[in-house]
């Protein structure tokens, strides 16, 4: 009788002691009546067990749960207690207490249920982490889960997994079930993100703007998203109502990183008063904004606001080398004609003088267009596009976020240059292929001098690529790719503006190197008609003819017949 009071006073000590917090306690009251620990009380075993987690002895508790699996018989207490593991023990120790499963007998165990939950958390563990890969089998289980419940979790889970291992389209499909399933702030962070990562940039600025004030990562995703749309280039055509509802949310915020992007907006639309306004605005609220800075210096001189422009370069010429470059009329942007110190290919000779002007032309003047960027460099880019793709998966959206590249290690500069040429910032990533230069290995500073006159070339600025492509050797299949992508800008500049004689010089040595494609030969011949030279231009007329372009061909046959009065052709 007394032994049995003794027992009961040991079972609500230890109990009261569970229940609040006294671990050391409860093993204490265990140790003095071990007659409680047996099947007959599994509630006070799983007190002790967690009194050994809770005092760091997960060996000890380990054991607690193998004795009960070992030794206790009811098949809802044996799940429990792997249910309670669940919460107290590393994966590694679970995975060796579900051997004790029982697969026969009257009452066999079912732990299918903890083997899922092993499966959700290590494909969980993989969402948040791109470097972590689940197995087929793990992420199988989780989409039985997806279809086995109405709840959201699952779905956050996979869609996180898909997003992080390069596959946003599906993650956007999971967070919008998400969503549907109440699935609140993580399903909202994760479509805005996943259209980001789509480059749906304008449906994922209007969605995040509508969940901004739902959590603070909400806030978060709203402001990267309308930063990475303001900041495109060339810069998007937004409509009033999108900037309307952009600017008071980075006030609010006061988000330098958005006001930087709303002041390169602004500069790239021509509005340079209001591009100064949120340069001065971030440089308010981020002093030491580099990119900034760099923005107000060029706005500032643009307006021709020298004392707005000598402040900022007495304060940052010493801390931004390309501020100090437009204070010294060094830097790109500032030459209005520059000069050509170290050419990729030899002058051609000049044609023979006209003696005397011919009759005024006004013929159907081949599109220009159609030999311009995408054709030029169709061949040239192939050979890198896989170094952008490369450079985009990994560095993500890092890259679109300006900053100045000065620390980055030679490596670190070359991707974000390839990275930048992949979304189409050519001039920032001269800046990136420039630090790569004055940084990186032989190797490196022959690719960041390939990609600095290749981002050059996009911009039309012919003579800046020449002397890039000269500032390390190139291979000879890339002196020709470039000397003739060079070479075809020139043309095509020249023919523009109506300076015939050089683009018959451009073209003629851009021959010498590579074909001459069929576009190029009708700008040859249209140049050889507006200055006169009427058989010339007839037989490249006639030439093209043959090679399929008969409609653009006789359109050039017909304005030389007008001019000379035949009417043969």
């Amino acid at each position: 009788m007394v032994t049995a009071l003794e027992t009961v006073e040991a079972r609500r000590r230890l109990t009261n002691a569970s229940d609040t917090g006294q671990w050391r306690t409860v093993l204490q009251v265990a140790t003095e009546a071990p007659s409680l620990l047996t099947c007959v009380n599994v509630d006070v075993l799983w007190r002790v067990a967690e009194a050994f987690a809770r005092t760091d002895q997960p060996n000890r508790t380990r054991d607690v749960y193998t004795y009960l699996l070992q030794n206790c018989a009811n098949p809802g207490e044996r799940l429990a207690t792997l249910q309670k593991a669940l919460t107290l023990l590393p994966e590694q120790q679970m995975t060796a207490l579900l051997q004790f499963e029982r697969k026969t007998g009257e009452s066999p165990d079912d732990f299918t249920s903890i083997r899922d939950e092993l499966a959700r958390r290590r494909v969980e563990r993989a969402s948040l982490d791109s470097k972590v890969t689940a197995s087929a089998e793990d992420l199988a289980v989780v989409e039985r889960l997806i279809q086995n419940t109405n709840e959201a979790g699952p779905l956050l889970i996979l869609g996180w997994y898909n997003y992080h291992h390069g596959n946003p389209a599906r993650g956007l499909e999971l967070f919008k079930t998400a969503l549907d399933r109440n699935g609140g702030t993580k399903a909202a962070e994760g479509y805005a993100m996943s259209l980001r990562a789509l480059e749906r940039l304008s449906d994922a600025e209007a969605f995040a703007y509508e969940w901004r004030e739902r959590a603070p990562e909400n806030m978060k995703i709203y402001l990267d998203v309308a930063t990475a749309l303001l900041s495109q280039d060339p810069p998007p055509r937004l409509e009033p109502p999108v900037i309307a509802r952009i600017v008071p949310v980075v006030t609010a915020q006061r988000f330098s990183d958005a006001a930087q992007a709303l002041g390169w907006y602004s500069y790239n639309t021509e509005q340079i008063r209001t591009a100064r306004d949120w340069f001065r605005t971030a440089l308010t609220w981020k002093a030491d904004d580099e990119a900034s800075a760099y923005g107000l210096a060029l706005t500032t001189q643009r307006l021709t606001d020298r004392a707005g422009f000598n402040a900022v370069v007495a304060q940052w010429r010493g801390r931004s080398q390309r501020i100090a470059d437009l204070a010294d009329g060094a830097n790109p942007a500032s030459r209005r004609q520059p000069v050509v110190t170290q050419p990729v290919v030899a002058q051609a000779p000049m044609p023979e003088p006209i003696e005397s002007p011919p009759p005024p032309v006004q013929p159907r003047q081949v599109t220009v267009e159609r030999v311009e960027t995408e054709q030029t460099f169709a061949r040239t880019e192939d050979n890198v596009r896989r170094r952008q793709t490369q450079a985009r998966s990994a560095l993500g959206r890092n890259c679109a976020m300006t900053r100045n590249p000065a620390g980055l290690s030679g490596d670190s500069a070359l991707t974000r240059g390839w990275c930048l040429m992949e979304i189409n910032r050519p001039m920032e990533a001269v800046a990136a292929f420039d630090q790569a230069t004055a940084t990186g290995s032989s190797r490196a500073r022959e690719e960041a001098a390939y990609g600095k006159s290749l981002a050059y070339l996009r911009k039309n600025l012919t003579s800046e690529a020449a002397i890039a492509a000269a500032e390390a050797p190139q291979t000879r299949e890339r002196r020709v790719e470039l000397g003739a992508s060079i070479l075809t800008q020139r043309a095509l500049a020249s023919y523009r503006d109506g300076r015939y004689v050089e683009t018959l010089l451009a073209l003629s040595e851009r021959a010498r190197i590579v074909p001459e494609q069929n576009d190029l030969l009708l700008i040859r011949g249209w140049s050889y008609l507006k200055l006169g030279r009427y058989n010339d231009a007839e037989k490249v007329f006639r030439a093209v003819q043959q090679t399929g372009y008969s409609e653009e061909a006789a359109a050039g046959l017909n304005a030389i017949r007008e001019v000379t009065g035949q009417m043969r052709y």
